[in-house]
Parts: C-alpha cells; sequence; structure tokens
C-alpha cells in the first residue's frame, strides 16, 4: 500500500530576545527528506536473509519500520522462502536476471532486502577514580561501568524484475552506556538496550535511503521592529504554518521600508518554506544589496538545496 507523506502544520518554537533590540525568533520547521534512491512504482518488499550474528533481529527490526513507512507491502521472511521453494530458488540465486524475474512474475513489482552482520558485539569495561575525602574526612571513590554495542551491517537492495542490485550500503553503528557509584560497582547498563539501539540506528539509516522521511529545519527570522509590527505579524503566522499569511505580512513590510533588510529576510524565508523558491532568491538577493552580508548568499544556497530536494520528492512520488 502506498501512502503520500503529510506533515504536520505543528511547528515548535524558541524565541531568544535581545534586550533593546527587539528579539529575534528561530523557529523549526517540518519537512520532508527525499530518499536516496527513487523506487517510484515500487510498492513491495521482500525480507530476505540477514546473515550473521543477529541477523534475524535487525530483519524483523527492518519488516516492522517498513510496515511503519505505509509506502510499502512487506512480504516477511517465510512468505518469501515459501515462494522461493515452489519457484526452485534461493535468495543468492535472485543476483541473476533470470530468476529474478521468474520471482517478479510471482510477486509482483518489488525489491529484495539482504544483507550481512559482519560485527555485532558488546564489551565492557571498569574504571575506579582515585580515593579522596569530603570536608568531613569521608573517603569517596566513584566506579564507573561502561558498556558499548557495535552493529555493522551490510544491506542490498535488488530489482526482481531485472536482478540489478540498486542499492548497497555498509552501516556502522555504536551506542554506549556509563554508570556510577561512589563506594562499590553501580548496576551495569543496560546491553540489551544498547544493542537494540544500535538495530535501529541501523535499520532507519536504511529506511532513509528508500523512502522519504520527515525531518526539521531551523530557521531564524529578523528582529521584531517597533516601527514594523508586520514583521512581528509575520512571525506569528509563520509559527503556526501559515506562509501565505507570513509572506503578505512581509511583503507589506518592504513596501513601508524599501532598505529594512530584515523585512526581505523574513520575506525570503517565508518564499523559501511556501516552496516559492525563485521568489525566495529574489528577496535574499534583494537582502545582500542593501547589506552585502555572506549569510545572505548562504541563504540562497539553502534555498537551491530545499528546490532539489523537493524535485527529487515530487519525482519519487512523494508530493
Amino acid at each position: 500500500m502506498k501512502m503520500k507523506l503529510t506533515i504536520s502544520p505543528i511547528i515548535m518554537i524558541s524565541a531568544v530576545c535581545l534586550f533593546l533590540s527587539g528579539c529575534a525568533t528561530t523557529i523549526r520547521v517540518p519537512v520532508t527528506r527525499p530518499a536516496e534512491i527513487n523506487l517510484r512504482g515500487i510498492n513491495k518488499i521482500a525480507i530476505g536473509e540477514i546473515k550473521g550474528r543477529g541477523g534475524q533481529v535487525v530483519a524483523d527490526s527492518l519488516s516492522s519500520r517498513l510496515f511503519e513507512t505505509q509506502k510499502f507491502e512487506v512480504v516477511d521472511r517465510e512468505h518469501l522462502e515459501q515462494i522461493l521453494k515452489e519457484q526452485k530458488l534461493s535468495t543468492s540465486g535472485l543476483v541473476n536476471e533470470k530468476n529474478a524475474v521468474k520471482l517478479g512474475k510471482v510477486v509482483g513489482a518489488a525489491v529484495l532486502v539482504f544483507g550481512n552482520n559482519s560485527l555485532m558485539k558488546y564489551d565492557q569495561t571498569k574504571l575506579v577514580d582515585k580515593p579522596w575525602r569530603d570536608k568531613d574526612g569521608v573517603t569517596h571513590q566513584t566506579h564507573y561501568i561502561k558498556g558499548i554495542a557495535k552493529l555493522t551491517t551490510t544491506l542490498q537492495l535488488v530489482g526482481l524484475s531485472t536482478g540489478k542490485i540498486l542499492a548497497a550500503k555498509t552501516i556502522s553503528k555504536t551506542a554506549e552506556q556509563t554508570t556510577s557509584a561512589d563506594n562499590g560497582w553501580p548496576e551495569e547498563p543496560d546491553s540489551d538496550a544498547l544493542t537494540s539501539s544500535t538495530v535501529s540506528d541501523v535499520v532507519n539509516t536504511f529506511i532513509k535511503m528508500i523512502a522519504p522521511y520527515s525531518d526539521y529545519e531551523s530557521v531564524t527570522f529578523a528582529k521584531t521592529d517597533s516601527d514594523l509590527p508586520e514583521l512581528e505579524r509575520c512571525e506569528n503566522y509563520a509559527k503556526m504554518g501559515r506562509w501565505n499569511d507570513a509572506i503578505d505580512q512581509a511583503k507589506i513590510a518592504t513596501q513601508k521600508k524599501p532598505t529594512h533588510v530584515g523585512a526581505w529576510w523574513d520575506l525570503g524565508i517565508s518564499y523559501q518554506f511556501n516552496y516559492m523558491f525563485k521568489e525566495a532568491e529574489t528577496a535574499f538577493n534583494e537582502a545582500y544589496k542593501i547589506e552585502p552580508d555572506a549569510k545572505y548568499l548562504r541563504q540562497v544556497s539553502e534555498v537551491k538545496r530545499l528546490a532539489a530536494e523537493r524535485k527529487k520528492l515530487n519525482d519519487q512520488g512523494a508530493l
């Protein structure tokens, strides 16, 4: 089942007040990032074998996360193995156009993910600080236990209509925890939780390769100006995700004070996150003409990056 991603209009906000010179407001704007590879037209993913220690744990987590994206129908390993058995095929034999096409005719437009855990381990070290005395003459000695979980997984994605490897990536993740106690050993770190954290991190990294995902961008508006109440109104609309209204207020500000660099900045930001990229570039360039600061040119580059991401999302059918 394929579903287009939508973003909540709720925006997280933080404000830093600059005394005597107004407030500069920073907000976190929700955005959708494109996947690294374009799987448009593919609505089914088969989960093959993940070899190595902990491979089944990674496979199960991958199956769950893929299901959560609501972008793909997931063919679990048990079902896949039954199909392979019926077709007298093996997973390793699918990196072959003839065999892949044969399986593709059974499962439809799909890709197969399989791989190998080359490293999955948990290490623990202990450390004792030098003893010291407090003001009452009581001796203390801090004991530490540090746990580190490591996981390295290589995952491959094969198209079941061509047998070609569409993507291959080796992902390494580490999770650690340190516990401490005075004059004795503390509880040991939770090795299971740390290992699970590395599995989640590996799987989430892979998911971002194949499916668009939600993220945030932090942007700072110009300092408010008592002579231009439109700037504060612009920010307030932006906090609610009402970018058209924010644009209207920023436009009025630029008309009232054409040389006010902050008004052009806020207009550019409002255009940028309303996906009006050419207009955003124009606004930031106007700001640069007034005040030749490199930050305006850097923001133009950010606009171009966001525009490129938007195009990828459109190509991937996520808009």
